[in-house]
This record gives structure tokens, sequence and C-alpha cells, in this order.
């Protein structure tokens, strides 16, 4: 009998312990606002040629700015850690309309979002040249 009570016991804990996130991650300017660093850069000049990994190509002091994407629709770039000269730090503005993003005039799409982190493409002015950004919620 204390066998099968043990057993009982172990397994509602088990059961109540495993909870389910609920957090839904919807985007939304309000999910998107938030402090971003670059983890990967891929450019691809047409649909013919391969992928070029840009983010290899940058300096160590550009690997590690953060770009915070402000509730009031501004951004600032702060070129933190290693700090390049003249440092790089900027700022903008942003929007976002469904998976459309405006930064500073220039369209992105947002590809995937996860609140952890996103992707966003820019379509360059040839047909097929694309660039993708991958970031990662500081």
């Amino acid at each position: 009998m204390k066998r099968i009570s043990l057993v009982a016991v172990m397994l509602s804990l088990v059961m109540f312990s495993c909870k389910k996130s609920d957090k839904k991650c919807d985007l939304n300017a309000a999910n998107f606002a938030g402090s971003y660093k670059v983890s990967a850069v891929k450019y691809k000049a047409d649909a013919t040629t391969p992928e070029i990994d840009e983010f290899a190509t940058f300096p160590a002091c550009e690997k590690d700015d953060v770009t915070a994407f402000n509730t009031n629709g501004t951004y600032t770039v702060t070129d933190a850690g290693a700090v390049c000269t003249p440092a790089g730090n900027d700022n903008g503005v942003w929007s976002l309309s469904g998976s459309a993003l405006n930064l500073d005039g220039t369209a992105a799409t947002v590809t995937y979002f996860d609140c952890n982190g996103m992707t966003i493409t820019i379509a360059g002015s040839s047909v097929g040249e694309l660039t993708t950004v991958s970031l990662s919620r500081q």
C-alpha cells in the first residue's frame, strides 16, 4: 500500500511540476522593443550566387554592439565592449506594421520572431539580392 501511495505522489509531482509555458509572443511593437545584439549577417547578391557570411568580416569592435529598439519608435546603437575608432554609436527611428519593419526609411521584413531573438531580411535593388540579419535579445 505504501508503494502505491509513493508512486501516486511521484506521478502527481511530475504531472503538476511540468508547467507549460502560456506566454505567447506575438510580433508587435511592445514585444519587439528591447535590446539586441547581431549574431549573424548573410548576403546574397542574386538568386544564382552563393550566400556570403558577412558577419565573419566584421571587426571585433562591431560584433559586440547593442541595438536598443525603444518603445517610442526610436533606436540607439551603442558601441559596447570593444569600442571602434571612431565609435560606432548611432540612432534613428523604427516602425513595425505586421512583419514589415521600417528602419530610417529602409524596408525590411521580420521573417522570424520569438521574443528571444529575430531574423530580418532586407531586399536589395537587384533581383534576388537579399541581406539576412539575425539578432538575439540581450
